[in-house]
């Protein structure tokens, strides 16, 4: 088949399938503008680095020795320009001035859940962003509106079926939801935040590195909501264990340790400084024991980093399999 009956074949195709043409347009439109909305939170990401007010936020919240800068986006505004002409996602967000972010990070207050300490930083952080956003794009404040994904935290699909715009600083890039690997199910921005990964320990247990606690065949280990994925794919062994709270993760973990229910505590945290003065040791939700002289931390040197996620196209051609 030569060009010329290429063309008038298309022609045809046009004139008597024009939805065809349409919907092409449609999703291109609709790609072409959460690539955009990608770039342009990852251009104002590196502006809040470079502005210093990256630093400003962790320091308000004592969260310096915590939270990680993962550099795989340096704070180079030149080199992240924003994008001209938005279109589909992006144009939306700029002219609604209002975007539906995901979160999970729902739980009781007090510093016995580590996601309480997390989650006013990542409010502050989406802000500071969304605000260098619409100075660029000179439009009124940007509103978030905030929505609840349920357990089973089905993340994904509430991106793919457009329920949320984006997801906030709550999935690690190297893990998977719903069963698929995030990296090709996603698409994702600069990491924006990072914590170290740290087992704690009793005084007087017999591990004293990384390796003694993989190498016990049979540990157990209790982890909180922002641990316990990593958690479980370093301890997979057939008699090692890994329990999940969700809430109350910090005392209760430290509970368990303690009273010899579980060999370690995983932690974003890496120093003890940061938990509780008091928990509860047994069991009647009063607060009596102060769990710091009791323990001590093992540094795994594991990083785990978190960016904000945004649709996939369904015609993508990434591979879902892993």
């Amino acid at each position: 088949m030569n060009r010329t009956s290429r063309f008038f074949i298309v022609i045809l195709l046009i004139t008597f399938f024009p939805g065809l043409s349409q919907t092409s347009a449609e999703s291109s439109n609709s790609a072409k503008g959460r690539e955009q909305l990608v770039t342009a939170l990852d251009a104002a990401w590196v502006r809040i680095l470079d502005n210093g007010k990256y630093r400003q936020i962790l320091n308000a919240h004592n969260a310096a020795e915590v939270i990680i800068n993962i550099v795989d986006c340096l704070p180079s505004p030149s080199m992240i320009p924003f994008p001209e002409k938005p279109e589909g996602l992006l144009k939306q967000i700029l002219d609604t001035k209002k975007i539906k972010v995901g979160t999970m990070l729902t739980g009781p207050p007090g510093p016995e859940t580590t996601s309480n300490f997390f989650a006013p930083i990542s409010t502050d952080m989406l802000e500071a962003v969304l605000t260098e956003i619409a100075k660029h794009y000179k439009t009124k404040p940007i509103t978030v509106t905030k929505v609840n994904i349920p357990p089973p935290f089905n993340a994904t699909t509430a991106l793919n079926n457009g329920e949320i715009d984006i997801i906030d600083q709550l999935n690690a890039l190297g893990g998977k939801s719903e069963n698929l690997r995030r990296r090709t199910s996603r698409r994702f921005t600069c990491t924006l935040s990072g914590s170290r990964q740290v087992l704690y320990v009793k005084n007087d247990a017999p591990y004293k590195n990384f390796e003694d606690l993989l190498n016990d065949p049979d540990i157990k280990i209790c982890a909180g909501p922002l641990s316990t994925q990593t958690t479980k794919a370093y301890f997979k062994g057939p008699e090692q264990s890994v329990t999940t709270k969700y809430v109350f993760d910090i005392s209760s973990c430290l509970s368990k340790v303690i009273n010899g229910k579980a060999d370690a505590m995983m932690s974003p945290f890496p120093d003890k400084k940061f938990f509780p003065d008091l928990i509860d040791t047994n069991g009647d939700r009063k607060p009596e024991t102060n769990p710091k002289p009791l323990i001590r931390a093992i540094d795994t040197n594991l990083v785990t980093g978190t960016p904000y996620w945004v649709a996939f196209d369904e015609e993508c051609a990434c591979d879902k399999t892993e």
